[in-house]
């Protein structure tokens, strides 16, 4: 480029200026530390996600595996303190119901659920922590 270039406007009275330079790389976020082998990863992710249907799934695996791998004790607990925090919300909601509040409330527990959950399996499966954000924590 000469200097006639850098001196020259863009349209609108802009003064016109170089594109960055191409050796330049983007920022990439570095990433986090991958916890577990795929086996605990794998076991994680199913305890998030048989949490859709209960709460038995994933204390049975969390019971099982919690001495074995401290990737799914981890992943266990969150997901068992979610499930019992879960069942308490969705019970005040059901005695909130006949003010009609409850059922707006149990509405945005079953979004909210579903989009923790796979949230939660997906972290699990590239083995990075997660805590639920509205999970009281019982077991510690």
């Amino acid at each position: 480029m000469d200097q006639a270039d850098w001196n020259s406007q863009a349209p609108g009275g802009q003064p016109a200026y170089p594109p960055p330079p191409s050796s330049q790389q983007p920022y990439e976020q570095p990433s986090a530390p991958v916890e577990g082998s795929a086996e605990a990863r794998g076991l994680a992710m199913l305890c998030h996600l048989l949490g859709i249907v209960g709460f038995i799934g994933p204390l049975m695996i969390w019971l099982h595996e919690k001495d074995e791998h401290k990737f799914v004790a981890d992943h266990g607990k969150a997901a068992m303190n979610y499930q019992v925090s879960i069942l308490i919300y969705y019970l005040v909601s059901c005695v909130l119901a006949p003010l009609f509040i409850g059922i707006f409330m149990i509405i945005a527990l079953i979004i909210m659920h579903i989009v923790f959950t796979i949230i939660a399996s997906v972290k699990a499966n590239k083995g990075l922590p997660w805590s639920y954000p509205i999970a009281i924590r019982f077991l510690k």
